[in-house]
């Protein structure tokens, strides 16, 4: 009787240890596992996010080029300067008689817009579009002065392909006969103005073209 007693109270604490056991977690490892998977989200998220930028990078790049394109192909095919002749460009600026318009080419310190054109149709010459060209969205991250929205150049329909795009112009006077090499920019006229334009698109990586135009 004693043997089978003894036999009950073995397999009771046998069966008590089990269901200890399997009472599960305790608090710390319940601690353990949270910081554990707190650790886990934030490899996975810091690897994953980047990831998800960096696939849109390609397609605003390509965006970006077509914009570039587009913009200065409409910039080279003005004239050199204000002062250029537009009626078959037989005389220069520079090269005029004394007293008429192609007598000099406009100051380098005066290169830009010109009060009586305030459209893009009414721009002739490269130094016009100098400044910002964005969109309602990019409009305040403008550094040069703000020109207009860069459907004004390219079309109604471009505003909402280029939202998050805006682009800045430069034009100076450049000197790339003594160092063809490495061309300087210039403090007085020269037969060559250096047009730099730079797309800047959402948060990718600035698109710059540089391109020359000459006294021609």
């Amino acid at each position: 009787m004693k043997r089978l007693n003894m036999k009950r109270l073995i397999l009771k604490r046998l069966s008590n240890k089990r269901l200890k056991n399997q009472g599960g977690m305790t608090l710390i490892e319940m601690v353990i596992a949270i910081v554990l998977m707190g650790i886990a989200m934030i490899a996975y998220t810091s690897f994953l996010v980047p990831q998800l930028r960096d696939s849109a990078t390609p397609h605003y790049q390509t965006r970006a080029a077509a914009l570039a394109q587009s913009f200065m192909s409409q910039i080279l095919a003005r004239g050199f300067d204000e002062n250029s002749d537009f009626d078959g460009g037989v005389i220069r600026c520079g090269e005029g008689d004394d007293g008429t318009k192609q007598e000099r080419c406009t100051e380098p310190d005066d290169l830009g817009e010109d009060s009586e054109e305030n459209r893009p149709s009414d721009f002739n010459d490269v130094d016009d579009y100098i400044g910002c060209w964005s969109t309602p969205t990019t409009v305040n991250k403008c550094q040069g002065k703000e020109r207009g929205n860069i459907s004004d150049i390219l079309g109604e329909d471009s505003g909402d392909s280029y939202k998050n795009f805006r682009v800045e112009v430069k034009v100076a006077y450049y000197d790339i006969t003594t160092n063809n090499s490495a061309p300087t920019k210039s403090t007085i006229i020269t037969p060559y103005k250096k047009v730099t334009m730079t797309i800047y698109s959402s948060n990718t990586q600035p698109l710059s073209l540089t391109a020359f135009r000459g006294n021609y």
